[in-house]
């Protein structure tokens, strides 16, 4: 099928008519829902591990929330970068079950969860070395870096765990099951809210550990996720059919295209988390109540991203089969339908961030400094909503299809070309304070919304290689 870049005209006029087709738009908007609402509920609960420790941890100060803000930032900025790998995990799982080839997705399928355990040793190593430094180049005091440094280490070595199961959810939904990570990550959350009340406050006759007791709790959960997911993924029933020997078995070609595939995803990971860690650096000068109100900002608005990712999610996955069966026009239309909806819910998320954003801080943290600049950063943070959902989704079309390099592009002139020069020239020239940031990072967004829009409806996309 031609390109909607080399036949524009004619591909758009009838991706128009099938739109509005009432059939056609039901049974696209009943499969994107049936695999996005799982993925928004997943990935809720992932960032509620995170959320969960900084609502906590923000009852005992400033000094423990700005340990566990730069500790945690440092550390998930590494861990989804390492993770990344499951982007093209799910591109050719997808593409080959499309294609009903069940070798071939087995062989992606081993390969990801055999990089995954390897990139999950070296992080886990890694953090535990590098923890004290982190807190050093920050130029925390030892109230701060301390514990700090303790609670990176003991989440890192989590790390060993985090990053497979990362993979293993990622080879379960691009053979279209996003209930299974769902169910694994309700387990993980039990594990971790209740071990967070229990071991930071010092409940049911354990100690207080503070910090140290938010890192355990983490730690625990990853552990008992991880043992979940690759009892899943190995399930006799499954979809894939991954068997010991394709994880065992070293499988060149496939292993080069996870590669060709996972390292742009890798870089944009990157760009956009290091773009958060140098920003969080920057904003750690204009001192502890100030950085504290980013880290809380960040936790409530953390949630609000959950929808464009579950409908970047259903997205991929759909293109991935659609065009793994030869359905190019189809798929088309799936990254059309998955955008409407991801920008309606998205919108209504803006509306909660404007009209009540004490409310929603006030859940993270009771310091009254902290509240007032927090609560003015989220109402900003309400007007960049729907170009997270845009961006998202038509992102998430584009991985599913393979074209992991656009995505990429986009990501770093948004972050790189646009947010971090002007978060530079905001707080070290013009001595602006944090809003500002808050205001570029609306203008980031809008930018990567439009480059996003442009490229898919150019439609090369459509012809990326995959194997």
């Amino acid at each position: 099928m031609p390109s909607l870049g080399e036949n524009g005209g004619k591909e758009m006029t009838e991706l128009a008519h099938a739109l509005h087709r009432p059939v056609e738009a039901v049974e696209l908007d009943r499969e994107i829902r049936k695999l996005a609402w799982p993925a928004i509920a997943e990935m809720v609960l992932h960032t509620c591990v995170w959320t969960v420790d900084t609502a906590m941890v923000g009852r005992l100060g400033a000094e423990a929330l700005s340990a566990v803000g730069l500790g945690g930032n440092v550390y998930s900025t590494c861990a989804w970068i390492s993770a990344a790998i499951g982007v093209g995990v799910q591109a050719m799982v997808a593409r080959a079950v499309g294609a009903e080839d069940a070798e071939e997705a087995g062989f992606s399928a081993g390969q990801g969860l055999l990089a995954g355990f390897v990139l999950g040793a070296l992080l886990a190593v890694c953090t535990v070395v590098a923890a004290p430094w982190v807190y050093r180049l920050a130029g925390f005091a030892r109230d701060v870096s301390g514990p700090g440094s303790d609670y990176m280490r003991i989440v890192g070595a989590g790390a060993l765990f985090f990053i497979p199961l990362q993979v293993g959810s990622a080879i379960l939904r691009g053979s279209g099951d996003t209930r299974t990570p769902l169910y694994i990550t309700m387990v993980m959350n039990s594990l971790n809210l209740v071990g967070d009340y229990v071991l930071i406050f010092g409940v049911l006759g354990f100690p207080a550990l503070g910090v140290q007791g938010a890192a355990i709790a983490t730690l625990a959960a990853h552990v008992i996720g991880g043992i979940l997911t690759f009892r899943a993924v190995f399930r006799k029933n499954g979809a894939v059919h991954l068997r010991a020997r394709h994880v065992l078995r070293i499988d060149g070609p496939t292993l080069r295209s996870l590669i060709r595939l996972g390292l742009p995803a890798a870089a944009e990971e990157g760009l956009m988390n290091g773009s958060r860690v140098a920003s969080s650096f920057i904003i750690a000068g204009l001192g502890t109540a100030a950085f504290a109100a980013n880290q809380v900002t960040v936790a409530a608005e953390s949630l609000s991203f959950m929808p464009g990712y579950g409908f970047a999610v259903a997205a991929g996955i759909l293109v991935g089969h659609n065009l793994g069966a030869g359905k190019a026009g189809r798929a088309v239309q799936v990254g059309y339908r998955a955008l409407r909806h991801s920008l309606a819910v998205m919108g209504s998320v803006a509306v909660a961030f404007f009209l009540a954003p004490r409310l929603i801080i006030g859940v993270f943290t009771s310091d009254p400094a902290v509240v007032q600049v927090a609560s003015v950063c989220l109402r900003i943070a309400a007007f960049e909503q729907v170009f997270i959902g845009m961006t998202d989704t038509l992102c998430g079309s584009l991985r599913g299809a393979g074209d992991t390099r656009t995505a990429l592009v986009i990501t770093a002139a948004g972050t790189w070309l646009v947010r971090m020069p002007l978060v530079i020239l905001a707080i070290y020239v013009f001595r602006l304070g944090l809003p500002a940031v808050w205001v570029i990072t609306c203008v980031d967004w809008a930018v990567r919304s439009a480059l996003a829009a442009r490229h898919f409806r150019a439609g090369r996309w459509q012809t990326a290689r995959v194997h």
